[in-house]
């Protein structure tokens, strides 16, 4: 009978500590959204705040093979780095969307990766996009946190591929990975 009063005082401890790291995160969240635009204005006045995207960065050229060989090896779900010239480094990325769209993209499309220096909700923010063969635009998706790509992208020497999607356990969300080629001579 101890055993079980001890469970059941654990069980409180374990729920007690759970609503408070989830209001501790809350009250967080908040302040870290009152001081956003504070942290923004001392990383401008330092020039330490990430570079905005030029009107047109044209993106760093892949040998004529790479530009064949990324979607080929992806499509046969081989290892594209293998095509990957001298210079250049690889990863692989994954964003969730909720667009039904992306169910119909072909693994191995190209996909615009746009930096968002003006996003309210992340510092990090970049955007992913893709052409579909109607000739519409559809964005697949945001870039998950931590990614440190955003320099790269600035200078144009990010290239990046759809390689693959799953459902989500949500019946309307997808999970995509991307392919990313990124020059770091």
């Amino acid at each position: 009978m101890a055993a079980h009063g001890e469970c059941i005082i654990g069980s409180l401890v374990e729920a007690v500590f759970a609503v408070i790291g989830l209001v501790a995160e809350l009250v967080l969240g908040v302040i870290a959204g009152m001081f956003r635009p504070v942290i923004r204005a001392i990383r401008a006045s330092l020039g330490t705040d990430r570079p905005s995207l030029p009107a047109e960065v044209k993106p760093r050229e892949l040998p004529r093979d790479a530009l064949e060989g990324i979607p080929a090896a992806l499509q046969a779900d081989k290892e594209a780095k293998a095509v990957l010239p001298p210079g250049w480094r690889d990863s692989y990325a994954s964003i969730s969307c909720d667009s039904e769209q992306i169910g119909s993209v072909v693994i191995g499309t190209e996909v615009r990766l746009i930096l968002e220096p003006d996003n309210a909700d992340r510092d990090d923010a970049v955007r992913a996009e893709i052409d579909l063969p109607d000739r519409s635009t559809v964005q697949i998706g945001y870039l998950r946190r931590g990614h440190d790509l955003g320099k790269n992208i600035a200078q144009g020497r990010v290239r990046c591929w759809f390689a693959s999607r799953r459902r989500t356990l949500r019946a309307e969300g997808w999970e995509a990975v991307l392919f990313v080629a990124v020059y770091d001579p």
